[in-house]
């Protein structure tokens, strides 16, 4: 990645907004054992979410109905949400983390639109059906069954550098633990 493309990932209003609220937590943070344990299950689901998505996700060259694309069109902010969730629980602070999930919440609104808006020319009645079918955010429990299917790969997410997250989310745990 080169740096262009890192500061303009850097001043993306999503990344714009966790920065702060990164340095709030470390000033603010009064995590105990209970609250550690209890964050830890949210934020292993959201890892989990992001690491299934991402070795089904083949972006913009086919639409991915496969794997967690089933259940919800956008799982991977659905496992960055449960992520920021656990980091609140974690770190027991309740009302700026519930502000900081409002605003993420919104942004990605604004993202999701954007993103349907390009999926829909790109692959027309084809998205448009999976969309009436497959809820954006909160997954269905009866899985989208149309649409080309395909495995699970370990190259997929190995190019994703989803284990970069993985690996942060180790290190941000044990140090506030």
């Amino acid at each position: 990645m080169n740096i262009q493309n890192r500061l303009e990932r850097w001043f993306k209003l999503r990344f714009a907004i966790l920065y702060p609220f990164g340095v709030f937590v470390v000033l603010y943070a009064n995590s105990d054992d209970r609250s550690i344990m209890t964050g830890i299950w949210f934020i292993l689901a959201g890892l989990f979410m992001r690491i299934w998505a991402n070795g089904y996700a083949i972006k913009l060259e086919k639409l991915t109905t496969s794997g967690p694309y089933a259940f919800v069109r956008n799982p991977l902010y659905l496992g960055t949400l449960l992520l920021v969730l656990g980091f609140i629980i974690m770190h027991k602070i309740y009302y700026i983390g519930a502000l900081f999930l409002l605003i993420i919440m919104a942004t990605y609104y604004r993202t999701i639109k954007k993103e349907e808006q390009m999926l829909e020319q790109r692959f027309k009645g084809l998205y448009i059906g999976y969309k009436k079918k497959v809820p954006a955010i909160v997954p269905t429990i009866f899985p989208y069954r149309n649409g080309e299917k395909w495995p699970f790969s370990f190259r997929r997410l190995i190019k994703s550098q989803e284990y970069k997250i993985f690996i942060w989310m180790i290190i941000i745990i044990i140090a506030f633990y």
